[in-house]
């Protein structure tokens, strides 16, 4: 079996072929559950971010070259979108590898951001709610979670490390000069923009929100803001002198005519722009419109140059946690793949429990005599070697590594 990591980001992709192969978190586990039910795969996760589209797969070795091109016909199925040639692959230790980085926010346009790991949850969870995720894709999805817990907890890097939704809203006030008492509307109301919308409550901005459902209502009210229908935007468009948007829409959601109707309504003054979605929420002809200043996912990328020099110090010291984490990750791997080593390491914890309960229960503090004491230690012997006799003939029997896999992690034997 091949751990797989193939995908493409920001590093590898321009913005429109990320677009094409963005995975909508409503058709996740749909595509999940076709992956593994026709495309050969044992296990399969997908990460779909503004920056990039991962897919995390367990397949058989001889199916290991196929996967790429699989998943590049399934997201671009007549290969208008180029979307092949921006992929790459990696198998199993450097698919660890990536999926710890990226898990830690070491791959991220903002070096150490905090959003990803959340999302690398979620990607995990709903992978385990559709039924793809097998043994081993489970152990190393846990182990990368754990592993950028122990990052963030044991270096600095995600103090102070901005979120993209603050980079957005920087770019907006470098635009505007000031944000005190400017009108800025929000597109969408999921966690992007309630992370810009507290920081533009610093900032003394007024707030509008809009979005498809009752969301945008709610965010409205945590933060003070007015609510706005998506269909009544040209009524506050004299009130608006910056838009931040971030659904999760597979279409755009505002087109250049109706960007340009807005600027009519407002007599053509300077409009700042900032699409963090993919696919993006802007019209990409919206910039050239009178007056319209679009900045998209992109741009905002190479807005945070600073920022990355200061992630950078701190990299080193994460990326030392990573190495540890991973070489246990990939030896236990190793280890789960033939019964021998993961039936000596039941053995051993066994042993080790039933010594350490007959310790308890007749320690020094007991008068006990050495007969009593022989038939106790015979006796649970005995019913160990008896608990463990159907995993172990299981193990000896089964001929699968996932089995093996299986059982070491009912009895935390890597822990």
């Amino acid at each position: 079996m091949r751990l797989v990591a193939a995908g493409l980001s920001f590093r590898t992709a321009p913005l429109a072929v990320r677009e094409a192969a963005a995975i909508p978190a409503a058709r996740a586990a749909t595509t999940l559950r076709y992956l593994v039910g026709h495309a050969g795969l044992h296990g399969a996760a997908v990460l779909s971010t503004c920056n990039r589209t991962d897919f995390y797969m367990v397949c058989p070795d001889h199916l290991s070259a196929e996967v790429t091109p699989r998943l590049a016909r399934y997201l671009d199925p007549g290969g208008t979108r180029d979307v092949e040639r921006h992929m790459v692959t990696l198998e199993d230790r450097d698919a660890a590898l990536h999926m710890f980085r990226v898990a830690s926010g070491l791959e991220s346009m903002v070096i150490g951001e905090a959003q990803v790991l959340g999302q690398f949850k979620a990607a995990h969870r709903v992978a385990t709610d559709a039924g793809t995720v097998d043994a081993r894709l489970d152990y190393v999805m846990r182990r990368a979670i754990s592993t950028a817990k122990r990052v963030r907890t044991n270096t600095s890097l995600g103090r102070g490390a901005a979120s993209l939704s603050e980079i957005a809203v920087e770019s907006a006030r470098s635009a505007c000069g000031n944000l005190d008492g400017i009108g800025v509307l929000l597109v969408g109301a999921g966690k992007m923009s309630r992370l810009a919308a507290k920081r533009l409550q610093d900032q003394g901005a007024r707030i509008m929100t809009t979005s498809r459902g009752e969301s945008s209502r709610r965010l409205a009210q945590s933060v003070g803001a007015e609510p706005v229908a998506l269909a009544g935007l040209a009524e506050v468009a004299g009130e608006v002198d910056v838009i931040i948007a971030s659904t999760d829409s597979a279409s755009t959601v505002l087109d250049a005519a109706a960007i340009d109707g807005f600027q009519r309504r407002r007599s053509w003054r300077p409009l700042c722009i900032v699409d963090m979605a993919v696919p993006r929420d802007i019209d990409a002809a919206a910039a050239g419109v009178a007056g319209v200043t679009l900045i998209d996912i992109d741009e905002l990328g190479r807005r945070v140059g600073a920022r990355l020099d200061e992630r950078r110090e701190t990299v080193s010291a994460a990326e030392e946690i990573i190495d540890v984490e991973l070489e246990k990750t990939v030896t236990a791997i190793g280890q789960r793949d033939t019964a021998g080593p993961t039936i000596a390491a039941l053995v051993e914890w066994a042993e080790g429990l039933r010594a350490r309960e007959v310790a308890r229960s007749f320690g020094t503090g007991r008068d006990i005599d050495d007969a009593t004491r022989e038939r106790v230690d015979l006796l649970t012997r005995s019913m160990v070697r008896k608990l463990l006799h159907g995993p172990v003939t299981r193990l000896r029997e089964a001929g699968d590594p996932t089995t093996a896999l299986a059982i070491r992690e009912a009895f935390r034997l890597d822990r």
